[in-house]
């Protein structure tokens, strides 16, 4: 389960956010990565080669598992951002490409090949049009030096089913979704994404909550008796309140509708991890375990990157100039999150 969103209502700033919920422990850290490093996909053990590649943009990541090169959210030196979440209906083939011309690239490499080569969404769109796709099963994942985390060895031939929130500094928010073995594109005018059903279903589910809005419910006369409006926020009567996708979703979608200004970039920052603040899970909430580890907000003008984490009460600010990405010579480096 996950939350992605931007203020969608907002012409001049682009500020997005995201929450990451999941039942296995992450252990996520920052990467920091540099301009021009060296990149290989799994490999494919078929006559397809992987796809390699050298990041043209710096990015900074959030990671899973200790792996250096898994970037399940991030944001490049172009204003681009990638987030990675959970949706069943992925449908991939877990078997490598066994023929053909074009480079193999497995899902859960995706987003840091996105992130070192895209700036835009048509970037973005264009880019998978000269790959092969497939879904390496967990197994896969890692070499044969790296020990396998206890709680993940039951998942070695499970493939993780992935769909991408990608929001650029131009305004522009896309969902790419993995369907019969192609990316499927849909442009997203509400900047919202969770988790199942697809995209499109949630869309058409907006139709359901056409009456939320921020004014006021009026006194009504019921059979003679004036009824009273209980308080305010009257006009958001229905919003869904519990932790499914559709209903975060709805949620995420009717707050970011009602955010039509700031006064600057902060404070539409603030507004983001307040919205994030309505669609987190707590711990012990879902019983299959998943619990919100940890958020992001990002400003794709300025290129700042902030992170919350689940046991932490700070926010830490990544400024991607500051942290030089676009310089080659940059080290490259993982950062913890914050926990205090």
């Amino acid at each position: 389960m996950c939350t992605d969103l931007r203020l969608a209502q907002l012409p001049d700033l682009h500020i997005s956010g995201r929450t990451m919920d999941a039942g296995h422990e992450l252990r996520s850290r920052v990467q920091v990565v540099p301009a021009a490093q060296q990149w290989s996909a799994t490999a494919t053990e078929s006559a397809v080669e992987p796809l390699r590649w050298t990041n043209a943009h710096g990015y900074v990541a959030v990671d899973a598992f200790g792996f250096d090169a898994i970037a399940l959210d991030g944001l490049n030196d172009a204003g681009l951002s990638i987030a990675a979440l959970w949706l069943p209906e992925t449908d991939l083939t877990s078997i490598a490409p066994m023929y053909g011309d074009e480079p193999a690239i497995d899902l859960i490499n995706v987003g840091a090949w996105l992130l070192g080569t895209c700036a835009t969404t048509d970037d973005v769109r264009e880019a998978f049009g000269g790959v092969r796709l497939w879904n390496a099963p967990a197994r896969r994942l890692w070499s044969a030096d790296v020990p396998i985390p206890d709680e993940l060895t039951h998942l070695l031939t499970f493939a993780f089913p992935l769909h991408l929130a990608v929001h650029d500094a131009r305004g522009r928010d896309m969902v790419v979704e993995f369907v019969g073995g192609e990316a499927v594109f849909a442009s997203d005018p509400s900047g919202v994404l969770t988790n199942s059903p697809t995209f499109e279903w949630h869309a058409t589910n907006l139709r359901n909550y056409v009456n939320l809005r921020d004014a006021q419910a009026r006194p009504v006369d019921l059979m003679g008796k004036q009824v009273m409006p209980s308080g305010d926020g009257t006009g958001l009567l229905g919003l869904p309140g519990d932790v499914t996708p559709p209903s975060r979703f709805v949620r995420a979608a009717a707050l970011v509708a009602l955010v039509r200004e700031t006064p600057d970039a902060r404070a539409a920052v603030n507004q983001v991890l307040h919205i994030l603040d309505s669609v987190k899970v707590p711990r012990g909430v879902a019983r299959a375990g998943d619990y919100t580890q940890w958020c992001v907000a990002r400003d794709h003008d300025a290129l700042v990157y902030y992170v919350r984490s689940y046991d932490g009460w700070t926010t830490d600010v990544h400024d991607l100039r500051a942290l030089r990405v676009s310089d080659p010579l940059t080290p490259r480096r993982a950062l913890r999150l914050p926990v205090d």
